[in-house]
C-alpha cells in the first residue's frame, strides 16, 4: 500500500484489509514522505497488529513506493491496495482458490466506483474480460484498453520477478500499473478476470487521477512505449494512439491549458504524419482554442467518419 498524505482515508483502507475473511496476510504500507499524520495512523495499526508494517521513504512517487513495498513483501502472492480504496471482506478468499484451481499468474476482479460522499456509480465499471486469457492475446486486448484495476489484482511473485518491478519513470506516473500488466502479458503470463465485485474504488477531488489529463498523459506514454511491439498490427496502434492523443488534447482544452494542448498537438501532428483531420485540428487549436472541442466533435470527427465509410 503506497501512501502519500493519506491520513484522511488510510485507516478505512487498512481496516478493509484487516476485515478479510482470509487472514494469512501481511500488509506493507509505504509512507512516501507524507507531511501529514499518515505515518502515525499506520503506526497505530502496526502496534495493534503484527501483520502490519510501516516503511517510510523520501517522496519518490507512486511507482517507487510500490517497488519499495514489493522489496519488503515476503509472500509468494502479492496484492495491491491504494491508501484511499477498499477491499470487500471476501476479496482474497475468493481469489486464492481460483488461482490455485486455474494455475493462472494473475487474477483480477470487477468492483464498485464510489464518490467521496459514498454514492456508488452504477453506470461505471471496470470492463473486466471474464475468464482466462494469456500471452499475446491478452497483450493486444490490454493495449486496446486497460481492463485491470490495480486494487483488484492478486499476482504470483514469480511472475513479477520475471518481468521486473514497476517502471519509476515519472512519465508513467498513475499508469505504471498498466505498463506492468502489458509487460506481464507480453512475457506470456496468464490472467483470469472475475466478474464478482470485490473492491471499491474511491473517486474524489484529491485523487491523482481526478483530473482527466493526469490519467490520459501517462496512459498515452505507456501506449507509445509499447506501440512498436511487433505483436501489434498497425491499425490497432493507430486507433489507440490517435484516440488517446485526441482525448488528452480535448481534456487539456477543457482544463484551460491551451499551451499544453498545443504542445501535445505538435507531437500528435508529427506522429500522425500530417493526416488531414489532424492538420485541421492543429490549425483550429491556434485560431480558436475555446471552440476547439465543439468544432472537433461536431464537424471534424463527423467528416472523418463519413470519409472513412465512403465506398468507391
Amino acid at each position: 500500500m503506497p501512501a502519500y498524505n493519506s491520513a484522511r482515508y488510510i485507516a478505512e483502507s487498512m481496516e478493509s484489509v484487516r476485515a478479510q475473511t482470509f487472514q494469512d496476510w501481511e500488509l506493507v504500507v509505504v509512507d512516501d514522505g507524507s507531511a501529514d499524520e499518515t505515518g502515525e495512523v499506520v503506526r497505530r495499526f502496526a502496534d495493534g497488529d503484527a501483520r502490519v508494517r510501516c516503511v517510510r521513504r523520501p517522496n519518490g512517487g507512486q511507482a517507487a513506493a510500490r517497488n519499495t513495498g514489493l522489496r519488503e513483501a515476503k509472500g509468494e502472492l502479492v496484492a495491491f491496495l491504494d491508501a484511499d480504496d477498499l477491499w470487500l471482506p471476501e476479496k482474497l478468499a475468493a481469489q486464492i482458490p481460483l488461482m490455485e484451481e486455474t494455475g493462472v499468474d494473475l487474477v483480477y476482479t470487477d468492483g464498485y466506483i464510489f464518490s467521496e460522499e459514498g454514492d456508488v456509480s452504477p453506470e461505471e465499471r471496470f470492463h473486466v474480460l471474464p475468464g482466462e486469457a494469456r500471452g499475446t492475446e491478452m497483450f493486444r486486448t490490454l493495449f486496446e484498453s486497460n481492463r485491470i484495476g490495480t486494487l483488484s489484482v492478486l499476482v504470483k511473485r514469480a511472475a513479477l520477478d520475471a518481468v521486473g518491478l514497476f517502471d519509476e519513470d515519472r512519465a508513467y506516473q498513475n499508469s505504471e500499473d498498466y505498463d506492468l500488466w502489458l509487460r506481464l502479458a507480453r512475457n506470456g503470463a496468464s490472467f483470469y478476470g472475475m466478474t464478482e465485485k470485490l473492491m471499491r474504488y474511491r473517486r474524489h477531488a484529491a485523487s491523482t487521477t481526478h483530473t482527466a489529463s493526469k490519467l490520459l498523459a501517462p496512459m498515452l506514454a505507456v501506449v507509445l512505449k509499447h506501440a512498436p511491439d511487433t505483436a501489434l498490427d498497425s491499425a490497432l496502434v493507430k486507433r489507440r494512439v490517435r484516440g488517446l492523443y485526441r482525448d488528452l488534447i480535448s481534456s487539456l482544452v477543457s482544463e484551460g491549458r491551451f499551451e499544453d494542448a498545443r504542445r501535445r498537438m505538435q507531437d500528435f501532428y508529427a506522429w500522425d504524419g500530417g493526416a488531414p483531420v489532424t492538420a485541421l485540428q492543429r490549425l483550429l487549436l491556434h485560431l480558436a482554442p475555446r471552440r476547439y472541442n465543439y468544432i472537433s466533435r461536431e464537424v471534424l470527427y463527423r467528416a472523418e467518419w463519413h470519409l472513412s465509410n465512403l465506398k468507391f
